[in-house]
């Protein structure tokens, strides 16, 4: 009875002072006025250690914490109901939601599916020298940078011809034209920039985000041993056969169920 009668005057000063009368009224403000608050936490067997408003509170709801905190949360969370603030949240709800579902369903199908070929070291060898150039190769980058976008093509020609970006920012800097050279160390997210890869290789033009414009140079490349992501090409190897597999299923299901699959972006599904 002690710990009864702080938790229960706790309640009724926080109910006074939202103006609430601690029955089952429904909400009003621009909540959903129909709804009882004790409609969204239905009755469960366990034991209830308070109620607010007739929602319960759990026992092992508590996880060690005192039960007027549970109930201070249970009275602000009704207070935002009635001001609808639930509706900000639907979407992230709902993605949520949909996580777990399709978790669930892919755990199904995992189940069903045949037991997959082993990933023998002749496939991870073979998986590492196919991705060699774009996945496990560094490059080291050096930018030369210019605000005038016609220098551009000069600059790729001059580049070209074998002079360095420090002697070609030296030839065209001045007056209004400010021509620097910057080492960017290994950037592995440029390599794209690049349809050669190897010491030397110059990029196309680069528009900047600031406006500037730029051209890169790879210095020197730098191989990831096979060892050392041999476990990664291994998980990369399983999942993709694990993204196949969910692929797969989903068109059978789609084709099972009649359902429609529009892509609104002008490519079609496989």
């Amino acid at each position: 009875m002690s710990k009864t009668l702080p938790v229960m005057l706790t309640v009724f000063l926080l109910l006074s002072a939202c103006g609430q009368s601690g029955t089952n009224e429904p909400a009003g403000k621009s909540g959903d006025a129909n709804q009882e608050p004790a409609s969204y936490k239905p009755e469960r067997n366990s034991k209830v250690v308070a109620r607010v408003n007739g929602v319960p509170i759990y026992a092992d709801e508590l996880n060690g914490m005192p039960v007027d905190s549970l109930v201070t949360d249970e009275i602000l969370y009704q207070d935002g109901l009635k001001e609808g603030l639930e509706k900000k949240h639907q979407n992230k709800i709902r993605q949520y939601q949909m996580s777990l579902v399709i978790r669930d369903v892919k755990n199904s199908i995992t189940v069903k599916l045949p037991p997959e070929k082993e990933i023998t070291e002749q496939d991870l060898q073979e998986f590492y020298n196919s991705n060699k150039d774009t996945n496990f190769t560094n490059y080291r980058i050096e930018e030369i940078s210019f605000q005038d976008k016609e220098l551009g093509e000069k600059i790729i020609k001059m580049a070209k011809e074998g002079k360095s970006f420090q002697d070609i920012a030296k030839e065209l800097s001045g007056g209004n034209s400010q021509v620097t050279v910057k080492d960017l160390g290994f950037r592995k997210k440029l390599n794209s920039y690049f349809q050669s890869r190897e010491p030397g290789a110059i990029s196309a033009v680069v528009t900047e985000g600031d406006g500037a414009y730029s051209v890169l140079k790879i210095l020197e490349m730098e191989e990831i041993s096979y060892n050392s992501v041999k476990n990664a090409i291994k998980y990369s190897i399983e999942a993709r056969r694990e993204g196949a597999a969910y692929n797969q299923a989903a068109k059978e299901i789609a084709k099972e169920n009649g359902f429609i699959v529009e892509i609104t972006d002008g490519s079609s599904p496989d």
